[in-house]
């Protein structure tokens, strides 16, 4: 019998299992597709062999986040953030997603700003965040006018996605999120700007561990591919035999780890579950990120770099190849974020 590691050995060989090779084949960005910036688009294979984290914070107010007005927003600070994410690109950081929406107080211009000053890409995006930081309206409202209004916001803040999309903690998703998610996945169908989630997972006794498979469901319903959604922040699901991620991989999205070094799961439960999930041939599945804010620094959490600088070498001294791990740092986040451009 192989060893854990030995397999993870042919993993790096052979990423995914041999019946799943025509699927993701088939899911390599088509010609004329692009990553849409803040600034530009540029061509995927651009970023050369620069990683692209996938979920990091550089614009919100706190207030809107968490709703509690008594936790005063970070300062704007352009020149700082810029010194902050260049210091991530000698660490191996090309582009980074912020996750911010505008009903969490996320800043394009802000983010133009940042853009101007450092040699990191940025992807804006936007969309809703969940229940409580909804417009007053969201019940009189329907999936065809959101769907409209994002439609939108997406050409003039030019973003390269919608996200990151949520629903509260410890309930099951209320009737204004699903109409949110769905519609969210019409406003992509229109746009064909990739979607990605946020999950409430490991903020409380009651958030159902099926949350993400619903998410994934709400999507379908309104005829969205799969492979064009991030299912976000399953690091944090408890669950070391990676029966829920393996469960989103299978119908075809990313799997999301995207609090990694941070979050009430600690790196080695992460580990763990992500081991399971790559001997299961998903590989190809996978994005790495650290949902991180320029508050949050630690030792810990050094910095924007942090997936790159803590968490990768956890996975490489736990027996994952470097071209697996390269396939998940640059080869998938470019994958999953190529789109081709559609006229609205």
């Amino acid at each position: 019998m192989l060893t854990r590691r030995e397999v993870l050995g042919l993993i790096g060989a052979a990423v995914a299992a041999p019946q799943r090779a025509g699927l993701f084949a088939a899911q390599r960005p088509q010609g004329g597709a692009v990553i849409r910036t803040i600034l530009k688009d540029i061509a995927p294979d651009s970023l050369g062999s620069a990683a692209t984290l996938v979920h990091e914070h550089l614009s919100f107010e706190w207030a809107r986040v968490t709703g509690r007005q008594d936790r005063p927003g970070p300062d704007k600070d352009a020149a700082l953030l810029a010194g902050q994410l260049d210091l991530a690109a000698t660490e191996g950081v090309g582009c980074i997603v912020d996750a911010g929406t505008t009903d969490v107080g996320r800043d394009a211009g802000f983010l133009k700003e940042i853009a101007a000053r450092t040699r990191v890409h940025i992807v804006a995006c936007g969309g809703m965040y969940m229940q409580r930081t909804y417009p007053a309206d969201i019940a009189s409202r329907s999936e065809e006018q959101i769907a409209s209004e994002l439609i939108k916001e997406a050409a003039a803040g030019r973003y390269g996605a919608f996200g990151e999309i949520g629903e509260m903690p410890n309930a099951a998703m209320s009737a204004d999120e699903r109409k949110v998610f769905r519609a969210v996945g019409r406003a992509h169908l229109r746009a064909n700007l990739p979607i990605f989630t946020h999950n409430a997972y490991g903020t409380g006794p009651n958030v159902p561990k099926d949350a993400g498979l619903r998410q994934l469901d709400a999507f379908e319903s309104v005829g969205v591919a799969p492979e064009r959604v991030l299912i976000g922040h399953t690091c944090c699901l408890d669950d070391p035999a990676a029966d829920v991620i393996k469960q989103i991989a299978k119908r075809g999205a990313y799997v999301g780890f995207d609090r990694v070094t941070g979050g009430l799961v600690p790196d080695d439960k992460k580990v763990t579950m992500l081991l399971a999930f790559l001997e299961a041939g998903y590989a190809d599945r996978l994005l790495l990120s650290s949902d991180y804010n320029f508050t949050a620094r630690s030792a810990a959490r050094p910095g924007y770099g942090s997936t790159l600088t803590v968490f990768v070498p956890k996975l490489r001294a736990a027996g994952v190849k470097d071209d697996t791990l390269r396939r998940i740092t640059v080869d998938n986040p470019r994958r999953f974020l190529a789109f081709v451009p559609k006229s609205l």
